[in-house]
């Protein structure tokens, strides 16, 4: 079953990030452009993008970047504390997703289509149990979106 939710996660993020693609040329190009702009095409693509990037770090992927982490952590605490590592990254994982949201509700520009992209990353970056739980949550949530997406198209 966790090949089958990994396989669902990655083409998930895979049509979403295609998605997103095509959204953001169309903005571009001047015949179509103002089709885009009726369905706010900018913050479309950067929920397309977040999507994607939630999809690819549910995948086996994102627990590897967790062990990795929590291993390069585990090495550094002998020298630079208990909590160094975690309290990093996870200052970094809270500021890009607040960043994010205020990007988000101001206006989105090619900052808050990167930030969208990373966000989810830095979020399984967090050593440990709570990296874990991130990992396991955005799984969750990107297997939910690719199970919707199947029944909107009748699969």
């Amino acid at each position: 079953m966790a090949v089958i939710d990994a396989g669902i996660s990655a083409a998930t993020g895979g049509t979403c990030l295609g998605t997103a693609g095509v959204l953001y040329v169309a903005d571009r190009l001047p015949w179509i452009n103002r089709f885009t702009t009726k369905i706010k095409s900018p913050q479309v693509q950067v929920l397309l993008v977040l999507t994607a990037a939630i999809g690819l770090v549910s995948t086996p992927l994102g627990r590897l970047l967790n062990e990795a982490t929590t291993t390069v952590d585990g090495f550094v605490e002998s020298f630079a504390g208990k909590w160094t590592g975690f309290g990093i990254m996870f200052a970094v994982a809270l500021a890009a997703l607040l960043w994010l949201i205020s990007d988000f509700m101001t206006g989105p520009n090619t900052r808050t289509l990167l930030l969208a992209a990373f966000t989810p990353t830095l979020a399984v970056m967090i050593p440990g149990q709570l990296g874990e739980l991130a990992a396991g949550g955005l799984g969750f949530i990107a297997t939910q979106v690719g199970s919707l997406a199947m029944w909107l198209m009748g699969g």
